[in-house]
């Protein structure tokens, strides 16, 4: 999923591990300093194997959600593209298991502000040019403000509405670095 900031990426995947009637839900955040311990595990001072949340979805099955998906960093994307191709995640630091195999109840969604392509915007110029192989993986859904919704979270406040919209067309027409997003009509 691909749109504007507040356009509710994050809040349909938390709506779909509902609809699927499935207990785990994962989500990360994908920094370009994102360590691959965060889904593969992690060995702790003791040596015992420290799981993730990723490894429990990724098992068991759950909806994992990449968000900043468009800020992932290279090595991360090597990572999660070769689970994905594969079903098998490597988990290195789980001595007794160290392949995990993909749940058919598992979901992967990707969630981000670009398309991955490389070509950020003035507001969303810090974005990752993503490997073809890892966006073939999915599929692309452009994810942008629901005007119904918008509309609806008014709370039958026109003028607010209204105003809104106004402020969005002027922020867009002014080019000004500011974001006037579905968060914000619920505000």
């Amino acid at each position: 999923l691909y749109g504007s900031a507040g356009a509710g990426k994050t809040t349909i995947a938390m709506q779909i591990k509902k609809a699927l009637n499935l207990d785990r839900f994962a989500c990360y955040s994908c920094t370009a300093g994102m360590s691959e311990g965060l889904i593969t595990g992690r060995l702790l001072f003791d040596g015992s194997f420290f799981s993730t949340d990723f490894i429990d979805c990724w098992e068991n099955g759950g909806v994992i959600l990449l968000d900043e998906f468009d800020a992932m960093d290279g090595n991360m994307a090597v990572v999660m593209n070769s689970a994905l191709a594969n079903g098998i995640l490597d988990v290195p630091n789980r001595r007794e298991k160290t392949k995990a195999m993909r749940h058919d109840d598992c979901y992967v969604i990707g969630a981000g502000n670009t398309d991955g392509s490389g070509n950020g915007s003035r507001i969303y110029a810090g974005r990752n040019k993503l490997d073809g192989a890892t966006l073939d993986r999915f599929t692309t859904i452009n994810f942008e403000y629901d005007k119904k919704l918008e509309k609806k979270l008014s709370g039958g406040h026109s003028d607010l509405y209204k105003a809104l919209n106004q402020l969005r067309k002027n922020v867009n027409k002014y080019e000004l670095n500011r974001i006037v997003s579905t968060r914000q009509f619920l505000k």
